[in-house]
């Protein structure tokens, strides 16, 4: 039945029967006022046998008050304009005596409402009290608890994603999907509010709620394209342009339009939120990458939800419960992990690199380091080097100077002079020399670079005392022997030279070298007198025999001397290194 807004009661006759929910603009299109409903039924006869009656009201259109057999059991604070907001709020009473009366019952519901916002009453259910308190909590969990917390959330969303972008101004996307939560969260206040506040009017808190979903849902779709990588600035100015002049019309347009406009900016809205979702799913289908496709699923129940409650709010389905607030937790979930996921990755290319930069500064700091101590090795080397071509020089111009002309005095006053004395004083010279050649060579422990100057002069020396001189040499390119090794194995070279030289009254001596698996051989042959190794090596002139065997002994190897009337055989063999051929 109704009435004009200032009316406390109902008129007395007029009234129609409807079905509820009742959505009463199908039947007075364009009346905005007050409607009363009314609501009878049968109690006991006897006052001892009422009982306790749960009674709930789904929702009141846009406010009401309730009355009980002419109490008032509940008010909304305003029931003119600016009105409050009951639409989407159930209400639950505990009814007993004296508020149940025996026989009939008459429960009254005021409800103002505009014609353009689908006034009405929801449905009234009455019944044993624990099913109807029930009943009650689910619908207050939908309309009111979980809208609250999926606000809660998205505002929660909007403002971590909006520090991100503020920190990281090239992630534009972080700042699009920052704008769409923070201004969904404005629009979805309009399911939790009771009160218009803060607009003076019903007509002015819905443009509002329209203007900033318009808003919302362009900032979706500008996300859509910079996730997408297809954000051109055309692209985006055109988007903005267009999203402007929708929302330039929603706040300009008369009150006589605003109803066929906020029409066709629901349909509008709901293409653009669709056209954001048709980028992100062709994106999912051709980049094939995990986090898209889990926001591309994420956006299938959003989809849904949106063209039910476009439905609805178009009046084309009955009801006047809408999900898209609840099923935006989903949208905003995939994003949140979409933008989560590649920061992520972001951060573990960050830890790659970082990982491999310092790998590579350690090598480069390892290389440094060895670079430095070769430095220091070889000018390690280099200085003793230099102190031994000193020393060398020294000896040479001094020792070596003194010795040979001490010799050469000796040697002219034959008969004169202990023989013995002179050969001392030879073989000091002979090692003399030995050690000035092979100190030149101290930078190598190749065999062959240091046989060179003992081979020159032990074959000058030999062909001038008309003995015949032949050298074979094999393998010497790869053997190599250390300072000392090397030393003395050339002054048992040139120690058997030296014997074939002075004793064997030989004319030919031939000289092998041969080095090979691991092993050095060295085999001196004259055709000389020869002599007794035994007798020689008893006798004062055997010094060289007995330093040539120590010297084999500290090459780790083996001397065998054998001699007759034939000639004279000296073989050494002593393992050996192969050079690392480059």
């Amino acid at each position: 039945m109704r009435s004009d807004w200032n009316a406390t009661s109902p008129p007395s006759g007029g009234w129609t029967t409807v079905t509820l929910p009742d959505n009463w603009a199908t039947r007075w299109p364009g009346f905005d006022g007050v409607v009363w409903y009314r609501l009878r039924w049968t109690e006991a006869a006897d006052v001892s046998q009422v009982q306790p009656l749960g009674l709930m009201v789904e929702y009141v259109n846009m406010a009401g008050a309730m009355y009980l057999n002419g109490s008032l059991i509940g008010r909304d604070t305003h029931l003119a304009e600016p009105l409050s907001r009951s639409w989407n709020m159930p209400r639950h009473w505990l009814l007993d005596a004296p508020l149940l009366r025996p026989g009939t019952n008459e429960l009254l519901v005021r409800v103002s409402g505009m014609s353009a916002y689908q006034p009405g009453l929801g449905a009234v259910s009455r019944g044993e009290p624990a099913l109807v308190k029930s009943t009650f909590r689910q619908i207050n969990v939908m309309q009111r608890t979980l809208q609250l917390v999926g606000i809660g959330l998205t505002l929660v969303m909007g403002i971590v994603y909006g520090m991100l972008w503020l920190l990281r101004r090239a992630e534009v996307s972080y700042g699009w999907f920052s704008l769409f939560s923070l201004l969904w969260v404005l629009f979805s206040y309009n399911f939790v509010a009771v009160e218009a506040w803060p607009f003076a009017s019903t007509d002015a808190f819905q443009r509002a709620n329209h203007v900033t979903l318009l808003a919302s849902l362009t900032s979706f779709f500008l996300f859509a394209l910079h996730f997408c990588d297809l954000a051109g600035r055309r692209l985006q100015w055109s988007i903005l342009a267009v999203g402007g002049a929708c929302i330039a019309t929603l706040i300009l347009a008369p009150q006589a339009l605003q109803e066929p406009v906020r029409s066709a900016t629901v349909l509008g809205t709901l293409a653009i939120y669709l056209g954001g979702c048709a980028l992100i799913v062709r994106h999912a289908f051709r980049s094939r990458r995990m986090e898209v496709a889990v926001l591309a699923l994420c956006l299938m129940l959003p989809v849904v939800a949106a063209a039910h409650d476009t439905l609805v709010f178009l009046q084309w389905l009955p009801g006047n419960r809408y999900y898209a607030p609840l099923s935006a937790s989903a949208t905003l979930l995939g994003i949140s992990f979409a933008l989560t996921w590649r920061m992520v990755k972001g951060l573990r290319l960050v830890e790659n690199f970082n990982a491999e930069l310092r790998q590579r500064v350690d090598e480069a700091t390892r290389r440094l380091a060895d670079g430095l101590s070769r430095q220091h090795a070889a000018e390690l080397v280099q200085t003793r080097l230099t102190e031994r071509l000193s020393l060398v020089r020294d000896l040479h111009d001094g020792l070596g100077m003194t010795l040979s002309s001490h010799i050469h005095t000796l040697g002219n006053r034959e008969g004169e002079v202990d023989g013995v004395a002179l050969w001392a004083l030879k073989e000091v010279n002979d090692d003399l020399r030995l050690i000035i050649e092979s100190s030149a060579f101290d930078d190598t422990d190749e065999l062959a670079e240091r046989l060179v100057p003992v081979r020159h002069r032990s074959t000058r020396l030999l062909e001038a005392a008309n003995i015949e001189c032949h050298w074979s040499l094999e393998g010497l390119e790869t053997c190599q022997l250390t300072g000392k090794r090397g030393l003395d194995f050339l002054r048992v070279l040139q120690e058997a030279l030296a014997n074939v030289l002075k004793h064997s009254c030989a004319t030919r001596v031939d000289i092998r070298i041969d080095a090979r698996q691991g092993q050095l051989a060295l085999s001196i042959r004259d055709n000389g007198q020869g002599f007794a190794p035994d007798a020689a090596s008893r006798s004062s002139a055997g010094m060289g025999l007995k330093n040539m065997h120590a010297r084999a002994a500290r090459l780790g190897g083996t001397l065998d001397i054998r001699s007759g009337t034939s000639g004279t055989t000296m073989e050494l063999r002593c393992p050996i290194e192969a050079a690392v051929v480059a």
